[in-house]
């Protein structure tokens, strides 16, 4: 596993976890960018998914409030 195909990986250091060295096998983060990219995609659909109630809740809480977050994003 290569470090630097972690969606995490930045500058030559972990942005997700305060470590100075990437754990590659041992992770439970390591994914690469395109699995990162899925899988927000997945949540973004799950989100809009909802009823408008529960939806504008998530986005207060997680998205700070700011729907535009969420608008725009196109089921794949």
């Amino acid at each position: 596993m290569d470090e630097s195909n972690c969606f995490g990986y930045y500058k030559g250091k972990c942005q997700i976890l305060n470590v100075r060295k990437c754990q590659d096998p041992e992770c439970a983060f390591y994914k690469t960018k395109k699995q990162f990219e899925q899988d927000r995609q997945k949540a973004l659909e799950r989100i809009n998914s909802l009823d408008e109630l529960t939806r504008e809740r998530i986005i207060e809480l997680y998205y700070d409030g700011r729907m535009e977050l969420l608008e725009g994003e196109e089921a794949s």
